[in-house]
């Protein structure tokens, strides 16, 4: 039998309907129709065509395929393409979009993913003599065709090609170079050895030694395979422990009950003292901002009596601001915290008022008017808001360094166990 005999074989004839077109005759249906038919009802069966119609699936020729990358990727295997059946043209389309994909991930410009994979089909295509000698297009297209083929550990090597530049590679080029040199090092020192003997019996001994090394070589990469692989595997062990450890803290943290009132399961600290230890921490900054403008940081004394004066005072403050009816005492809590703010709100304004009075931020101010001025001798209002913009940087300059003098000095205080009393 001969091959165009068994091709025909190996497909099988589709069934003819009673109402339907005789043999030879075009089916009034067009082969994008069928095609959008089929999926769709392979769609709704779970994406495989319906066995009512397999005969006719695999029996039917489609068109190219509707995406214009795809039809530039299969351009040089148009012939086979043709070939296929439409259940093959799906597998094959599939397989070279999922090829497009990780090719569009490697290259550092995606858009010529299409014309590598068409360069190399073309290759492949030279490889076995052209279309007329592939005997199953499917098989070949999927199994050989489309498959990356890599002749060295890089991932970017296909066929000791560098994806992207189209260039030998680099490292396929250097495995080749040492294994040059390891033979003519063989060579060498087998003439070295037995010099008296015949081309024959060197040849002999420089091949068994060649086997010999070639075997040492694989051993040593499969012990350095499994060395990576048993490195991997601890990696990802000390991952799961590591992650097994950290969920364990955190279901941990999220059962702690609340240091405050104890309620359980509250991450330590329950929404309502949350809430209280906010208050407290914004009238903790409205004294800091009282006390580091009012009082002398080179006394610790002056600033611990100053500190309890203010911390005295905010609270009354918010005491007497955030009464309310004792019908609604759900409302207390947020007029405390809106009562805080207000409160550091201002002690912030209070603050930098008194220091835009100060000397430094006058100094300053007087620095950057007469250097706008002596810049521009009649621009007497732009040096007028320089001027005023330079004292707003100094306050605000002043104020965070008080604070941090102010900070250093508590710290120091706690550790020389000063008395110094904070909210």
């Amino acid at each position: 039998m001969r091959e165009d005999q068994a091709a025909d074989v190996a497909e099988p004839t589709p069934p003819v309907a009673e109402d339907g077109p005789l043999r030879g005759e075009k089916p009034r249906e067009s082969s994008v129709e069928r095609r959008d038919g089929q999926r769709a009802a392979g769609a709704e069966t779970g994406g495989r065509p319906q066995a009512v119609d397999w005969d006719k699936t695999q029996q039917q020729r489609l068109g190219p395929p509707a995406d214009l990358r795809l039809q530039a990727a299969l351009g040089p295997v148009s012939g086979l393409w043709e070939r296929l059946s439409g259940w093959q043209q799906d597998q094959v389309e599939a397989a070279a979009k999922a090829e497009l994909r990780r090719l569009a991930g490697m290259l550092e410009q995606p858009e010529a993913a299409p014309q590598l994979l068409a360069d190399r089909l073309t290759d492949r295509l030279e490889e076995v003599g052209g279309e007329a000698l592939v005997r199953d297009p499917m098989g070949w297209l999927i199994g050989r065709g489309l498959v990356q083929r890599r002749a060295c550990a890089d991932p970017r090597c296909d066929d000791g090609i560098r994806l992207g530049t189209r260039a030998d590679c680099p490292t396929c080029t250097t495995v080749i170079a040492d294994r040059r040199a390891q033979r003519a090092r063989l060579r060498a020192l087998i003439d070295e050895q037995i010099a008296g003997a015949s081309a024959a019996e060197r040849r002999a001994v420089y091949e068994k030694q060649l086997r010999e090394h070639t075997h040492r070589e694989a051993v040593r990469a499969e012990a350095r395979r499994a060395r990576d692989a048993a490195s991997v595997e601890a990696r990802r062990a000390a991952a799961a422990r590591r992650r097994a450890q950290q969920e364990a803290a955190a279901q941990a943290r999220r059962s702690a009950p609340c240091a405050e009132c104890g309620l359980p399961d509250a991450a330590g600290l329950c929404p309502q003292c949350t809430h209280r230890q906010r208050i407290q921490d914004l009238l903790r900054e409205a004294v800091d901002l009282a006390v580091a403008v009012r009082a002398d940081l080179t006394d610790p004394d002056d600033v611990a009596q100053l500190t309890e004066q203010c911390a005295a005072d905010t609270q009354a403050l918010l005491t007497k601001a955030s009464q309310h009816d004792d019908s609604r005492p759900e409302l207390q809590s947020l007029t405390e915290r809106e009562v805080a703010d207000r409160i550091l709100a201002e002690r912030r304004t209070s603050a930098l008022k008194r220091l835009l009075r100060s000397e430094e931020a006058d100094a300053e101010a007087d620095t950057v008017y007469e250097m706008v001025l002596r810049r521009h001798q009649t621009a007497h209002r732009s040096a007028e808001e320089a001027a005023e913009q330079a004292r707003h940087r100094t306050a605000q300059y002043l104020l965070q360094q008080r604070l941090g003098q102010l900070h250093v000095l508590r710290i120091r205080a706690a550790a020389g166990r000063l008395p110094q009393r904070t909210i």
